[in-house]
């Protein structure tokens, strides 16, 4: 099921083919009510909630509880009321599919083979494929990564204002794994099963620093108003089939800049998501993102003089088109501060 947050009120719905959006809760209310039962409002509020936070912990019993509501508002499409239930895509504001304020993106660093060695090559340090591939197998390749705040999270078709402190924005189309399930010390064996589902996330970074890092060090680089949009849907884990065999594609102003696959991941979700809750709880609606493939105006610019030449990365006025097949086109536009 692709899942949106809509409208004025943020509720939780179902986006479906044709662009438009059922509400999943007043359509299991009404559902409810056409058979009878007493209070539907109440049972639907506990069972398909209208909050994307609590859906997701309702887990499987809310998923069943929202096909069955989706079933019966494309037969009525009106309840018994007389409330609407499905909405046309062109009069419905879609946000950004974030649970919470308080979720945690996690994001993983240099975790594609393309992209870790188109950068060694700009950083002076050129290393293969084959070789990142031998580092990995023995052991020796190091993880890092990172946190975006949910604040600086937009929604699709936002605009993101240039950061004033940066000549040199960055772009990165990545998809988030979104957890599901509570854990803490999880075995990377049961990482699949805490994951409900996936979403687009374009990391857009400051780059002038040492390092790429920026003048201010690396959470600063990536932690700036509208610096994660997120979107267009979240994507249930049942509807994405193998997440590692998705194309990643994004453009600038119409132009590809990235044309990858998730079959360049160097360590997968379930390594992740081991890693990250190491010590640390993991909690449903935190997002562990998966890096990125080669493209970005980092790894495609050459230096000169110490410096990444300017020309590949973003400026005020452009619009870039983040897509990923089975989840859809993310479009942000850069504006000016």
């Amino acid at each position: 099921m692709k899942l949106v947050v809509y409208g004025p009120h943020k509720r939780l719905g179902s986006w479906l083919e044709d662009g438009s959006v059922v509400d999943i809760n007043h359509a299991y209310a009404a559902l409810l009510e056409s058979k009878g039962e007493p209070n539907p409002c109440a049972k639907a509020d506990a069972e398909a909630p209208s909050c994307l936070l609590a859906f997701i912990e309702e887990g499987e019993a809310g998923l069943k509880a929202a096909k069955k509501a989706v079933d019966y508002a494309k037969k009525v499409k009106v309840s018994a009321g007389g409330e609407q239930l499905i909405f046309k895509g062109k009069g419905v504001k879609i946000h950004a599919p974030l649970p919470s304020a308080a979720t945690r993106i996690a994001m993983a660093g240099a975790n594609f083979y393309d992209h870790s060695a188109d950068v060694s090559k700009m950083m002076g340090r050129p290393t293969t494929v084959e070789e990142i591939k031998k580092q990995v197998a023995a052991g020796t390749y190091n993880a890092w990564g990172f946190w975006k705040l949910a604040r600086n999270v937009v929604g699709p078709d936002s605009s993101v204002p240039y950061p004033a402190r940066t000549q040199r924005m960055d772009y990165e189309v990545e998809v988030g794994a979104v957890i599901g399930r509570k854990g803490k010390d999880i075995k990377e064996e049961d990482g699949e099963g805490h994951i409900y589902g996936y979403t687009i996330v374009n990391d857009l970074s400051i780059r002038d620093g040492p390092r790429t890092g920026g003048p201010d060090g690396f959470f600063f680089a990536k932690n700036f108003d509208g610096c994660a949009p997120m979107g267009p849907c979240l994507v249930t884990k049942d509807e994405i089939g193998d997440v590692y065999k998705l194309k990643l594609r994004q453009t600038v102003n119409g132009k590809v800049r990235q044309n990858g696959s998730m079959e360049s991941m160097i360590r997968r979700y379930p390594w992740w998501i081991a890693w990250v809750s190491r010590d640390m709880y993991l909690y449903p609606g935190d997002i562990v993102c998966g890096g990125t493939c080669s493209g970005t105006a980092l790894d495609t610019s050459p230096v000169v003089d110490g410096k990444t030449k300017p020309d590949n990365f973003l400026k005020a006025g452009d619009v870039l088109e983040a897509e990923v097949p089975r989840i859809g086109k993310l479009r942000t536009t850069i504006v000016a501060k």
